[in-house]
């Protein structure tokens, strides 16, 4: 099984990832596909063949403390797990792997934290930046009066999600039953002190890149093409603010991307192809 030893000072920890490339050609561009909070590389099952099938090499991850990579227990404010971490751990993969440019980075959810910060700091290596519902929408006000107290964040970010649209997710019919108990059971799985220090990194921090003014002022050292996708409205509002070409696949919920794959693929397919990425 294909495991790295991340270099990222702290606690050792191995990152579990997959590697593929298409068998008909040689790939000039790698996307590097980066899953939200308590999901794995499996959310992108539904992607990663379309991508083969336009020629690129495909990385998929799972991020330290997901997945089968290592999770190491921490405090909430021990800082493990940053997105700062997570983006070293991911670049210096990327390095192992011999891959130094023409990467397209590809975030969900939580994962859109560690892409921006992966893009900004590393503008040689990342050509394109693709964010699929980026959770910097909320203002540093909003965060401090909801995140303040670690005890009670999940709680008020779940309240917040469901107003704002991101979950619960819409009823899909009985043939998605299976989709809505996986994604649940995975996050049983996770280690909960992981998912309190990583929604503590992004919010509850004064430098989270979940705070929007944060996430908009690290984006300028981006030089990625970019484009951004959302289940509506709210969830892509920041983007187009930063004059990011974005689209919106409603009515489905968070995991639109697995419910519309088709419809998202097709968006995909046509930026990548405007950009001149394939």
């Amino acid at each position: 099984m294909p495991y790295f030893p991340s270099p990222t000072p702290g606690p050792s920890v191995s990152i579990y990832y997959i590697d593929e490339s298409p068998h008909s050609s040689t790939p000039t561009h790698t996307c590097l596909l980066i899953p939200g909070i308590t999901c794995d590389l499996s959310d992108w099952s539904w992607q990663v063949p379309f991508l083969l099938s336009k020629g690129f090499r495909v990385i998929t991850p799972d991020p330290r403390g997901q997945g089968r990579s290592s999770a190491p227990p921490t405090a909430v404010d021990e800082g493990i797990y940053t997105p700062e971490n997570l983006s070293s751990d991911l670049s210096a993969l990327l390095a192992h792997l011999d891959i130094t440019s023409n990467v397209i980075v590809i975030g969900h959810s939580l994962g859109t934290c560690t892409s921006v910060h992966l893009a900004a700091t590393n503008p040689d290596l990342v050509v394109g930046l693709v964010l699929l519902d980026p959770l910097h929408s909320m203002s540093s006000a909003t965060c401090d009066e909801l995140f303040s107290d670690p005890a009670t964040t999940m709680q008020n970010l779940m309240v917040n999600f469901a107003a704002k649209g991101l979950v619960p997710v819409p009823p899909l019919g009985p043939e998605w039953d299976w989709h809505t108990t996986w994604i649940q059971r995975r996050g049983m799985a996770m280690d909960p002190s992981s998912i309190g220090a990583m929604t503590y990194a992004c919010w509850t921090n004064k430098n989270g890149l979940g705070r929007k003014e944060v996430a908009m002022e690290l984006s300028k050292g981006a030089k990625a093409k970019r484009l951004t996708l959302g289940c509506n409205e709210y969830w892509v509002g920041t983007d187009r603010e930063m004059g990011v070409e974005t689209v919106t696949v409603e009515g489905v919920g968070h995991w639109f991307h697995h419910v519309k794959a088709q419809e998202t693929n097709k968006i995909l397919e046509g930026w990548l192809e405007r950009e001149g990425f394939c």
